[in-house]
């Protein structure tokens, strides 16, 4: 489709900033409505979209200090906006919240073998293996034990074994592309790495496309529709790359 300006201009956007909002596939009406509720990035006003925050809401947001990103994680607990506030406002985290809501205690994990937090010393660490154990928290110790066993204990097994996810489970969610703070969050709502694989291939949503739009926190359905409606996996990847910036 062809890039007309004459809408924007109609709505008191200019050219050069017309086309970024064009660029997101976002309408001079839809554009216009989040500049009012000041929101003048067009990636920011898509990152929101995605987390079902509207420009009429996205003001609750601000007033609460709620950025896009965490929004989006909010989302991707599958809370309302509302519910999301006042968790919120209860100083939990999604993944504590969510973990209340199902009648866990919040930011509880399971752990039979024990941890290994008293191998680090609690001091700092003076080699990879010590950074390792430092940078696995408290992750159980069986799940440290098959990083060590594979000889896996740089900074990235760190990140995973953080997680509480072993090496074997980390290493198929590295082929799907996932980083271990995003796989995690399937983890907690009790999906493995090919149940999520599964749920993107009968959304016929490519491979190769699957984490950039996991990672931008769409779900499989909403990929779909996005594709359909034009959006490309680039801006799929950009998106997630503004949840790591935020």
């Amino acid at each position: 489709m062809t890039f007309d300006p004459n809408p924007y201009l109609a709505a008191g956007i200019p050219q050069d900033e017309a086309r970024r909002w064009w660029h997101w596939h976002l309408t001079a009406e839809q554009a216009r409505a989040w500049r009012r509720a000041g929101v003048t990035d067009p990636a920011l006003a898509v990152q929101w979209a995605t987390a079902h925050i509207t420009p009429e809401t996205v003001g609750a947001c601000h007033v609460a200090g709620l950025s896009a990103a965490e929004a989006l994680l909010w989302h991707e607990y599958e809370f309302e906006l509302d519910d999301a506030l006042t968790y919120r406002k209860q100083s939990l985290t999604p993944d504590q919240a969510f973990d209340l809501v199902r009648g866990r205690e919040p930011g509880s994990r399971d752990d039979p073998f024990g941890s290994l937090m008293a191998f680090t010393g609690g001091g700092e660490p003076q080699d990879p293996t010590q950074r390792f154990l430092a940078r696995a928290g408290r992750a159980d110790a069986l799940v440290v034990y098959g990083y060590i066993k594979e000889n896996w204990t740089d900074d990235e097994a760190g990140a995973w074994a953080g997680h509480n996810i072993d090496a074997a489970t980390a290493r198929m969610w590295k082929e799907l592309g996932l980083r271990p703070s995003e796989a995690a969050r399937h983890v907690r709502r009790g999906l493995g790495p090919m149940a999520v694989a599964r749920a993107w291939w009968q959304a016929g949503i490519p491979f190769e496309e699957t984490a950039s739009w996991a990672g931008a926190g769409l779900t499989p359905a909403e990929a779909a529709g996005e594709r359909a409606r034009g959006v490309t996996a680039e801006q799929a990847e950009a998106l997630r790359a503004l949840r790591f910036d935020s």
